[in-house]
């Protein structure tokens, strides 16, 4: 008897509009992170950009 594996704790796309820390000239564009929650989400990209949250989308519906 096979089994399906189901996911306990499921992944978001996590959308952000963001501007690079690094660069003052940077122009606002979309950065997307995949996380469990908001405040993981948060700190992936906290580190490189200052950023704004946009949306959040189940993980994999998001066209590339």
């Amino acid at each position: 008897m096979s089994t399906t594996p189901t996911q306990t704790y499921p992944q978001f796309t996590w959308l952000f509009l963001a501007v690079r820390r690094s660069d003052l000239r940077d122009k606002p564009h979309r950065r997307q992170v995949t996380a469990p929650d908001y405040q993981t989400a948060r700190r992936l990209i906290a580190r490189d950009f200052v950023a704004a949250f946009a949306g959040r989308m189940p993980s994999g519906t998001l066209p590339h």
